[in-house]
């Protein structure tokens, strides 16, 4: 989607110009399908929140994945829609001059959590995993995810932000230790 690609170069500065020029068509074309900006830049965000809810769904319902593999798998997906964010400013800028989209990824993104927290509470239960600490497991998981997306952190280590988060989901789930040890 183009408006997505305007939003990961340029973040939420796009001006509807950018992406009427980008699209060959006259702002009030553009202006035919979304009546703002604001409008464009909720639907966006909310296409990539159902691109996540997608692959969340596969993954918890996808039987032939260990606990350990679901884990992995929940805490490293990233919305497609994207890619690759080439913007440092975007989730700032998002947070500054969209707070009600902010607020929406925020709840969206409270929401995956608790979801990811239940099934490791019931694989506790069932005695699929040890017992640990969840709400320092719950902090742990979103301290992490908001650093990562310090772009400074990430471009002076060479890392996309799904690298990032493959990263994460490898030591929280694997931990330290070297394999069968």
């Amino acid at each position: 989607m183009a408006a997505a690609d305007e939003m990961k170069t340029r973040g939420v500065k796009f001006t509807m110009s950018d992406l009427a020029q980008r699209l060959s068509l006259s702002k009030t074309s553009l202006y035919e399908h979304f009546a703002s900006k604001n409008e464009l830049v909720h639907a966006i965000l909310a296409m990539a929140i159902h691109d996540v809810e997608e692959q969340d769904n596969k993954i918890y319902n996808n039987l032939e994945l260990s606990i350990a593999e679901k884990i992995q798998a929940l805490l490293k997906v990233s919305p497609q829609v994207f890619g690759s964010i080439n913007n440092n400013s975007l989730y700032d800028d998002l947070h500054h001059y969209y707070p009600n989209e902010w607020q929406m990824v925020s709840d969206f993104r409270d929401e995956q959590l608790n979801h990811l927290t239940a099934l490791i509470i019931q694989n506790m239960e069932s005695h699929s995993l040890r017992q640990v600490n969840v709400p320092v497991f719950k902090q742990i998981v979103t301290s992490v995810t908001n650093d990562l997306f310090n772009y400074r952190f990430l471009e002076e280590n060479n890392m996309t932000y799904p690298d990032a988060l493959l990263a994460m989901a490898d030591i929280i789930v694997f931990g330290l230790l070297p394999p069968n040890v």
